[in-house]
C-alpha cells in the first residue's frame, strides 16, 4: 500500500494559479490554512481562460474515464451503475460527476440511484466523509445494480461495521481524491482504504499521485496516460 503522496493542483499557463492539492483532510475538519488554498483555487479557476480552463480539468476528464472503464468492468452483464454524491450542502455536480455520466452513457451503462449524503460541513469543526449510514443505505438502494460509485470518498466504518456488509454486494468503487474536476474532494487515510479492501467491502479506490506502473506500453493512449500522471487504483491483494 502506498501513502498518499501530495500533488500539485494544474495552473493556468500564465502562471496564475498555483495552488497545492493536498488539502483535503483524512480526519474531522479541514485546516483553515488549507481550505483557504482550495478556496483560492476554486476562485481563480474561472479567470482562466477557456482553453486554460480544459487544460486544468484535462486529469478529471481522464479520471472520469478510467473510473467508467472499471465500473463496467466490474459490473459484468448489469448495465446499470449507483452513485453516491455529497449532497446539495457541497455544491452542484462536480465536473468529474457530469462527464462520469457521460462516460457511462458510452458504454450503455446508465446511472440508477443516485444517494446524494450529508458528509459534514468542510468549514466547519466535525466528522468530514460517507456516514456509515448513508453507505449502507445506499448499498441497499442499489442492490440491483452491477457497482456503486462512491464521489463521497470511502465509508466511515468501525470495525464491526465490516460484518453488516453483504457478500454479495455489488461492488464498490471509491474517488478519494483532493480533488473532482471544479470541486473538493473527500481524501480518504489510506489505512482504512486497506482496511476496506481487504474487508471486501469496496473493491478499489482512487487516490491522487502519479503511478508509473500504470502508464500504457505499446500505442500511446492518451486518456490513460495522463490518468497515470495524476492517479493510481488501489486494490485489493489477490
Amino acid at each position: 500500500m502506498h501513502p498518499i503522496d501530495p500533488v500539485r493542483a494544474p495552473s493556468c499557463p500564465d502562471g496564475s494559479v498555483s495552488v497545492s492539492a493536498s488539502f483535503r483532510p483524512a480526519a474531522p475538519g479541514l485546516r483553515p490554512a488549507e481550505f483557504s488554498a482550495a478556496l483560492l483555487l476554486l476562485l481563480l479557476l474561472p479567470a482562466c481562460k477557456p482553453t486554460e480552463l480544459q487544460a486544468l480539468l484535462e486529469p478529471s476528464q481522464a479520471l472520469s474515464s478510467v473510473l467508467a472503464e472499471e465500473a463496467v468492468r466490474l459490473a459484468g452483464t448489469k448495465k446499470q451503475v449507483a452513485l453516491i454524491t455529497p449532497d446539495a450542502s457541497w455544491g452542484p455536480p462536480s465536473t468529474v460527476q457530469e462527464s462520469l455520466r457521460g462516460a457511462l452513457k458510452k458504454h450503455g451503462v446508465a446511472v440508477v440511484t443516485i444517494t446524494a449524503a450529508n458528509v459534514g460541513n468542510p468549514m466547519l469543526s466535525g466528522e468530514i466523509g460517507l456516514k456509515a449510514k448513508d453507505f449502507f443505505e445506499a448499498l441497499e438502494k442499489s442492490a440491483g445494480a452491477g457497482a456503486v460509485i462512491s464521489l463521497a470518498g470511502a465509508p466511515l466504518l468501525k470495525p464491526t461495521d465490516a460484518s453488516r456488509v453483504s457478500p454479495d454486494h455489488p461492488p464498490v468503487l471509491v474517488v478519494a481524491t483532493a480533488m473532482q474536476g471544479n470541486k473538493m474532494g473527500l481524501r480518504s487515510d489510506p489505512v482504512q482504504l486497506a482496511r476496506l479492501l481487504e474487508a471486501k467491502v469496496i473493491q478499489l479506490a482512487i487516490i491522487d499521485g502519479a503511478d508509473p506502473a500504470l502508464t500504457p506500453t505499446g500505442k500511446p493512449d492518451r486518456t490513460r496516460a495522463l490518468f497515470a500522471q495524476n492517479y493510481r487504483i488501489l486494490r485489493r491483494p489477490n
